[in-house]
Formats: C-alpha cells, sequence, structure tokens
C-alpha cells in the first residue's frame, strides 16, 4: 500500500516533527494483561487497519507519501507501578517524536500494578483522530480475548474527503469557493530558510477526575429537559469556569473550540475505517456572571447545530485537501514560514460521547478508561471526555510554561463545583 498525503495529514505531520502533535489513552485493567496476547493482537491490528503500519516518504519533487514498506511492529514496552506512574508515563510520551520516516505512529506500554495494569497507548494525530483511537484499543482487546477472531482486513488507508455521502458532496462542490482560496492570500509570504531547532518538551500538568453513573445520569437528564446536547452543557460549565477566572480583567465572552467528527457525514462502509476524520468548530459565548447556565448551554447547541447541519467544518476541510497545495511547490517549506495562527479559544473540549470500549473482554475487565489527552503546546487547553460504563471520565492538559498551574487548578474547582449543583 502506497498513497500521497492529503494537506491534511501533510501539515499535521509537519507540526509534528516540530513539536508535539500527539494524543494518548489510559486504560486500566483489573488483573494482569499478558504481553503475548497484547503484541499479537498488535499483530493483527497493524494487518487489519494499514495506517496503523505505516511510514512517511519524501520524494526529490517535494511530493509525500505513506506506505506500509519496512514498518516494524508496534513498540510495546513495560514497566512497574515502583518505576512510573500513568499520568508521568503519558507526560514524557506526548514530549517523544515519532520517527515519521521509520514508522510506526503508535507507541503501546504496559504499566503493571499489584493487581491492576495500565495500558498507555499514544497516537501521532496525523494518522488518526480520538474516536478512531477507540476503536483501535476496542479491537486490540477483542483480539487479545480471542485470537482466532476473524476481522477483515483492509488494503488501502482511508481518506475522509473520499468517503464523503455523494448527496453531501453534491452540495459542498456547488458551493463558491472561500475567500481564502479565491484571493490567495495566504501564499503572499516571504519563504525563508527553515531553521532546525531542538524539539520542545512541553512541562505538562494533567487533571483527571469522573463522575458517578447517578452523576452522569443526571447531567444527561438535564441535557435532554432542556433540549440540549450533553457537550453543550458540559461546554458551559467549562466556559463559566473560565469567565470566572479571567472575565472580570478580559472580558466574559469566552471562546470553545469543539473538535467534531465527520464520521456521520461519510459513506457505510467508512464506519469501521482507522484515521483521521474530524475537525473543528468553534463558538463565542457570552458566559457574563448574570447569564445562566442553560442559556449558555443553550447558545453553544444552537450555534453548533447551525454549523453541523450547515456541513460546517467539512467543506472548509475539504476544500482544503483540495486546492490548498496547488500553487505551494515545498510545503514543508511554506509550513515552516507561514504565521502559527493564534490560541485564542479558552478551552478545546473533545468529548467522545458512549464509547464503544466494553466492560469485559473474555478474561479482561476494563475499570476505567481516560482520553483523549492531547499534546497541548502554545498556551492550548485541552479536557478529554469519554463515557464509558455509564459514567464520565475527564482529562485536563496543558503546557504549565504557558499557562498559570494555579489558574487551571481554580478553573478546574469552578467547573467541579457547577458539576456537584447539576447533580445534587
Amino acid at each position: 500500500m502506497k498513497r500521497e498525503t492529503i494537506s491534511y495529514e501533510r501539515v499535521l505531520y509537519f507540526i509534528g516533527n516540530i513539536s508535539p502533535m500527539y494524543f494518548a489513552f489510559r486504560v486500566k485493567v483489573n488483573g494482569s494483561v499478558k504481553k503475548q496476547d497484547l503484541e499479537q493482537a498488535l499483530c493483527k491490528l497493524q494487518q487489519r487497519h494499514p495506517l496503523a503500519r505505516v511510514r512517511v516518504e519524501m520524494t526529490q519533487d517535494k511530493k509525500q507519501f505513506i506506505t506500509d514498506e519496512n514498518v516494524p511492529a508496534i513498540p510495546l514496552t513495560e514497566y512497574t507501578g515502583q518505576q512510573t506512574d500513568w499520568k508521568s508515563l503519558i507526560m514524557q510520551e506526548l514530549q517523544t517524536p515519532f520517527d515519521i520516516y521509520k514508522g510506526p505512529m503508535i507507541r503501546i506500554s504496559l504499566i503493571r500494578n499489584q493487581n491492576t495494569t495500565d495500558v498507555i497507548a499514544v497516537f501521532h494525530h496525523a494518522l488518526c483522530d480520538g474516536l478512531s483511537a477507540v476503536q483501535f484499543l476496542h479491537e486490540m482487546f477483542i483480539f487479545m480475548a480471542d485470537p482466532d477472531t476473524d476481522l477483515k482486513p483492509y488494503t488501502e488507508a482511508p481518506v475522509f474527503s473520499k468517503l464523503i455521502k455523494k448527496e453531501i458532496l453534491e452540495i459542498i462542490k456547488g458551493r463558491e469557493l472561500p475567500d481564502w482560496l479565491k484571493n490567495k492570500d495566504y501564499l503572499k509570504i516571504e519563504l525563508k530558510p527553515a531553521k532546525t531547532e531542538p524539539f520542545p518538551r512541553p512541562h505538562f500538568a494533567i487533571h483527571n477526575w469522573s463522575l458517578s453513573e447517578q452523576e452522569t445520569e443526571k447531567i444527561i437528564k438535564q441535557a435532554k429537559q432542556n433540549g440540549i446536547s450533553v457537550h453543550a452543557l458540559l461546554g458551559a460549565v467549562i466556559l463559566k469556569a473560565f469567565a470566572r477566572e479571567f472575565g472580570e480583567k478580559e472580558g466574559y465572552v469566552r471562546k470553545l473550540q469543539s473538535p467534531l467528527s465527520f464520521k456521520p457525514f461519510l459513506t457505510d462502509q467508512a464506519q469501521d475505517y482507522f484515521g483521521l476524520f474530524n475537525g473543528l468548530l468553534t463558538v463565542d459565548v457570552d458566559c457574563s456572571p448574570e447569564r445562566p447556565l442553560t442559556a449558555i448551554a443553550k447558545q453553544i447547541y444552537t450555534e453548533l447545530t447551525e454549523k453541523i447541519n450547515d456541513y460546517n467544518p467539512l467543506d472548509r476541510y475539504y476544500f482544503f485537501n483540495t486546492y490548498f497545495l496547488e500553487d505551494i511547490k515545498d510545503p514543508e517549506l511554506y509550513y515552516a514560514n507561514r504565521p502559527t495562527p493564534p490560541m485564542d479559544y479558552d478551552v478545546s473540549l473533545s468529548n467522545l460521547g458512549r464509547v464503544q470500549i466494553q466492560k469485559n473482554y473474555g478474561s479482561y475487565e476494563i475499570e476505567k478508561l481516560y482520553g483523549p489527552i492531547f499534546s497541548a503546546i502554545r498556551g492550548e487547553r485541552v479536557i478529554g471526555i469519554n463515557t464509558f460504563r455509564g459514567r464520565m471520565f475527564f482529562t485536563c492538559i496543558y503546557d504549565k510554561d504557558c499557562f498559570d498551574h494555579n489558574a487551571g487548578n481554580r478553573i478546574i474547582e469552578h467547573a467541579l463545583s457547577m458539576f456537584h449543583e447539576i447533580t445534587e
């Protein structure tokens, strides 16, 4: 298998070569995970999913490809709980670059404790998104529980823009090109030789917490009663916590970023593919102290729903992948000179919702799942949420050198206080 990368993948590979562009999951398993079972499962996953076994190739004429030729097995490392803990290991793994020219772009670690095992999985974001990573973990445990399970291998590395449903693609193609593509202003930059700088080692802080089944049910019920999504309610709580911390000095209009899965817009055969199928949406929200939480949540829900129903940002990513590199002869040199987009949002809320991870896979019992935990850089604050076994699991990550740790602690305390009020 060999194919050319699309613009979306290429920019993420570029960023991941000069700074972290990765994310991780922590799976807490009751009992001991057998290394041999896990190694066999990873081998089968590489046979099933092409993107689990790729590396990058560059040609002399500045084209970039991914190929599955001469790619080693997914590395598996073992530790004991005396050597490290899951947060410390994830911080270390998110600081460690992948060799994209050697591959693969997945790493797995085991931390063996007295009665439990932590499985730490780290993925390059150019390879996949959080939901695909969950699917990878789900299938990994299926193979571990029953090595003879027959899961059909795929032959091609998927590209989301080629899998858009026909009726949706016709709507997008019928739209005018966005102004940034028409006027080509993004090409008007001076191209200077790229500087070689050491790979940064962000000083990450990771916070984690979870809600009980009863608390999770109450949040779901509260969202339903108000005619909004759970994501909007969670986003309102977190934005209001940021507004309480920064509103008086910076203003009470706060910005939320939300990753959006493109899977609902793709063909049926794409639903089980492992790959990169997401985009980003943002919304500016008035979080003034006197404004009720439900009003904030309804604004988030309404504006995000309108954008999603209008196929935004699917159309932007389609145009980006179809046209962006047409007039760029050296994409890596261009990306090296392109101004860094401002980090102008308060938090990126990556909510996977109910995930397909099961409680039991044969003799393996999954107790907790934390993730996605993204490598937050340049002042980013990222909160990953998933709902597993009827409970919501949260992780918040940021670089302590870019975002005040005390402020982070206070914001989380404010958010937890509001969650408590909702679930009383």
